[in-house]
């Protein structure tokens, strides 16, 4: 305790000589560093401004006016990393504003593995210690799976930098997405923060979604790219698009739903976002994201009868003549064509067939990461007498990195999902009831799941744009706070017995 308690002295009494700050009941006049250092950077943080303001480059210059205050808000309250991630990171995924590329470096590639590094340093040098986190089997499994695919880029591709990039984004940050997740151990205050963000994701996105179909001209290029076909958001992806809707709506329900003493206008507003979000999930026209939806609604039809036969006795009364004779109507045709249409299906049958069959030619080590379309098309054939459609990607998550990076890869990136699930259920019992933080929401996050897994039998989920990937570890590291929590209220009741007999 001595050695921690000097360790805590000596990083104090540095910051107190670089900054200037002095701790309480210190005396003494600046030091030369701590009168120096603000002219510099502050300089610097000018120079740097005023070049951006003369290149008129908007974006990079307001980053760099929230670079300090954003610093001292993440070492008052690290989990605002992740709520700024939520809300602002979807709109930089394309380079819709001039000069939007730093920010993106910054939200994603530096913010969450940055927050991360910085909380293990912190602790580490034992001035914010990490509390009641268990780091077991499954962060084993997930750095075994990193290790794996730096071994598979480096001796089975031919770009390994641009890989390694590549893997950085879309594996390695939803990793760390995870571990800040465990690190920062939101409670139920912070969950309740999370609502209003939730609110903010089904509003943007979804009046983004609509104005693709009914004013695109309004909206930037990069922003229509499946004009007339799917509704994507800033996504890109109608399968990114309806999973990240989906987890809005879960947080949203999960932390309003449950209350009993909420305000009359904070419950309508929630319930008519809720009806909204489900509705743009019709909207996407993905049958893949229709599916998957199903046993996120079924979910809340269990855990919240009341709200659900509401959301579909309004639904019935609004939606259902506007689809047959109202304005949707012509949208209610397309759906249902899309319901029945065999063309893409029959492509994707071809293409999965050949995936399969790539997975049996190379099934320990597979072809690479990423190399996929580089070997498919010898692989394609008529299956069943279908016709090949030549399509050039792979529609499903799991036979493409069994495929790249062989079933030993494909196992290892699903078995922390397995992990948890069986600590879920050996835990359920004692998870609380009565809270936010509760059986219901661990429930539904699982649900989620579900859902992100039968959508990634239609779509590639892992090399399409990643914002789904960081959403589902960071559902998964929810899963495992709430894990914690019932391992803790085991341990904490066993004591208690001992101190009785005792």
């Amino acid at each position: 305790m001595q050695t921690q308690q000097t360790r805590v002295n000596m990083i104090g009494a540095w910051l107190s000589q670089v900054t200037g700050i002095r701790r309480m009941g210190e005396t003494g006049g600046p030091t030369t560093l701590s009168t120096w250092l603000p002219l510099v950077v502050g300089g610097i943080l000018g120079i740097l401004g005023a070049y951006l303001l003369i290149q008129q480059n908007v974006v990079a210059l307001l980053a760099i006016l929230l670079i300090v205050p954003m610093l001292l808000l993440f070492f008052y309250y690290p989990f605002i990393t992740v709520i700024i991630w939520l809300l602002v990171f979807p709109f930089f995924l394309s380079e819709v504003l001039p000069g939007a590329r730093p920010l993106y470096w910054l939200l994603h590639r530096a913010m969450i593995p940055g927050a991360l590094l910085a909380l293990l340093g912190l602790s580490i040098l034992g001035i914010r210690k990490i509390k009641n986190v268990r780091f077991g089997l499954v962060d084993g499994v997930m750095l075994a799976y990193l290790v794996l695919c730096v071994c598979n880029i480096l001796l089975l591709t031919a770009r390994p930098n641009s890989q390694l990039i590549h893997l950085y984004d879309r594996i390695f940050v939803p990793f760390c997405m995870y571990w800040l997740i465990r690190v920062t151990r939101p409670g139920q205050m912070d969950l309740e923060r999370l609502a209003p963000v939730a609110f903010i994701i089904i509003f943007s996105q979804g009046t983004i979604g609509i104005l693709s179909w009914f004013a695109p001209g309004v909206l930037p290029p990069k922003w229509l790219g499946r004009l007339g076909e799917r509704t994507v958001g800033t996504f890109g992806n109608p399968a990114v698009f309806t999973t990240t809707l989906l987890f809005a709506v879960v947080i949203l329900t999960e932390t309003l739903w449950r209350g009993s003493n909420r305000k009359k206008l904070q419950m309508a507003v929630s319930f008519l976002t809720v009806a909204f979000a489900f509705f743009l999930v019709f909207f996407s026209f993905s049958r893949g994201s229709w599916l998957g939806a199903l046993p996120v609604w079924l979910g809340l039809y269990i855990l919240h009868p009341k709200w659900m036969r509401r959301l579909s006795l309004v639904g019935s009364i609004a939606l259902v003549p506007l689809l047959a004779l109202g304005p949707l109507a012509e949208y209610s045709s397309f759906a249902s064509e899309r319901l029945f249409t065999e063309t893409t299906a029959e492509g994707r049958v071809i293409g999965g067939a050949a995936t399969f069959r790539m997975i049996q030619e190379r099934p320990v080590f597979g072809w690479g990461y990423r190399n996929h379309e580089l070997y498919d098309e010898q692989f394609r054939d008529r299956v069943m007498g279908l016709v090949d459609s030549k399509e050039q990607s792979s529609h499903n998550t799991y036979l493409l990195i069994a495929a790249e990076m062989g079933i030993p890869g494909l196992i290892l990136y699903y078995l922390p999902i397995g992990l948890l699930l069986y600590l879920t259920i050996k835990y359920w019992h004692r998870l609380p009831d009565t809270r936010i933080w509760s059986r219901s929401l661990v429930l539904m996050l699982w649900l989620l799941i579900v859902d992100h897994v039968i959508v990634g039998l239609f779509t590639d989920m892992i090399q399409s744009p990643f914002f789904n990937t960081t959403i589902w570890w960071l559902a998964l590291g929810l899963i495992a706070n709430a894990i914690d929590a019932g391992r803790n209220s085991t341990v904490t009741s066993q004591s208690k017995q001992l101190q009785t007999i005792g």
